[in-house]
């Protein structure tokens, strides 16, 4: 489904521009990041492997965060508030088991126990702070854990002006509508591709099919519900927007029932991954992001209806899944509004083309997920 409102989108859009108000002054850090001594510090509650992290934190010329002094070590404990271990920079050779520092910094911590947290050597040992009590300990560096990047102020590249947010959308259009309508060719893509969603339009769903669907989506709630914990616990005020992200917090939580492995699968990995370009934004893109799925839910489901064979008023005998499945979705019809609402109300505040890339991202996440769940041929009988 092709919106005509995509026919319309390059009109509408507007450039942004620089204040010309001057420049305004430059700050030793990046947005949302802490300064202590010489170098900023930020907290990623975002699931990744410890190689991963490494690499997320490089995209914004940091490294995982190296600890020298014990006040060094205070204020990762004050960054990171959650009860989830987090990843700091240090790993292990195997040659002859020496520790460095990602960062390439002396590594001359001492009165660590250095003992290993679970059984799994696969990928390496890397360095995990409990968040908590301030043990350090090693940990298989392919589980995913939440991490804590750092950067020297030296290193840090700021622009010198600061950009300015213009509104980037002629008054009257939504942008949610206009992030659908750069996104509603990929929501064809998976409905046509997907052969989960095939076997509901049958009306036969084997077993095995729709317990995968529901372990892989337990999954992903439980990873996002964990992030979504912690960044609303710095939440303080009372508003519309603040509401709904508790709302799908515990809505996210509720149906998470499976405890999830050691190694989730790669789909979910890149998918968790998506939100290290988000955690330190202003909340109203994570809600741009979390609505990529429940947008798309509502769609599926509408269309699932429509072209089910045969017709929802003859399929009394369909299987039970069929129907458990359209009900949890059509339930997201009253999130997708409140999350257009939502965004409508603030999108003079926002960036566009972030908006949309963000929201693009996440509807390829979901890509990922269906594509996941397999229904071949295999699953029958």
């Amino acid at each position: 489904m092709v919106c005509v409102l995509a026919l319309f989108l390059f009109p509408i859009l507007l450039t942004e521009s620089f204040s010309a108000a001057g420049e305004d002054p430059v700050p030793p850090c990046p947005p949302q990041w802490l300064l202590f001594g010489q170098r900023c510090f930020a907290f990623f509650p975002v699931w990744s492997s410890w190689s991963s992290a490494n690499s997320l934190c490089s995209q914004t010329g940091s490294h995982l965060v190296s600890l020298h002094t014990p006040e060094e070590k205070q204020i990762l404990l004050k960054l990171a508030n959650t009860s989830t271990h987090v990843w700091l920079g240090g790993f292990r050779v195997q040659q002859n088991n020496s520790w460095f520092w990602s960062d390439g910094a002396p590594f001359r911590i001492s009165g660590w126990t250095n003992q290993m947290r679970g059984k799994r050597k696969e990928g390496g040992v890397c360095m995990e702070m409990d968040p908590k009590s301030g043990d350090l300990h090693s940990a298989p560096c392919g589980e995913l854990r939440f991490y804590i990047c750092s950067i020297k102020v030296s290193s840090v590249d700021l622009p010198i002006r600061r950009k300015q947010v213009e509104p980037g959308i002629v008054p009257g259009v939504s942008l949610f509508d206009v992030m659908w309508s750069r996104s509603d060719v990929l929501a064809e893509e998976i409905l046509l591709s997907s052969s989960f969603l095939a076997k509901l339009q049958s009306g036969h769903m084997p077993e095995r099919c729709y317990t995968n669907y529901i372990q892989q989506e337990a999954l992903y709630m439980h990873q996002v519900s964990s992030t979504l914990e912690v960044l609303i616990g710095g939440l303080q005020e009372s508003n519309d927007m603040n509401s709904l992200l508790r709302d799908t917090f515990k809505q996210y939580s509720c149906r998470n029932q499976s405890i999830p492995p050691p190694l989730p699968p790669q789909w979910l990995q890149f998918s968790l991954q998506s939100f290290h370009s988000l955690v330190l934004e202003e909340p109203v893109y994570w809600l741009v992001a979390l609505s990529a799925r429940a947008w798309l839910r509502s769609f599926l489901a509408e269309e699932v209806l429509l072209q089910s064979k045969p017709g929802p008023q003859l399929m009394s005998g369909v299987d039970s899944s069929y129907w458990e499945w359209i009900r949890h979705s059509l339930q997201e019809v009253a999130w997708t509004h409140r999350f257009k609402v939502v965004i409508e109300e603030n999108q003079d505040k926002m960036d566009m083309f972030k908006a949309i890339n963000i929201f693009r991202e996440h509807m390829m996440n979901q890509k990922s997920f269906y594509k996941a769940v397999d229904c071949g041929v295999d699953d029958e009988g």
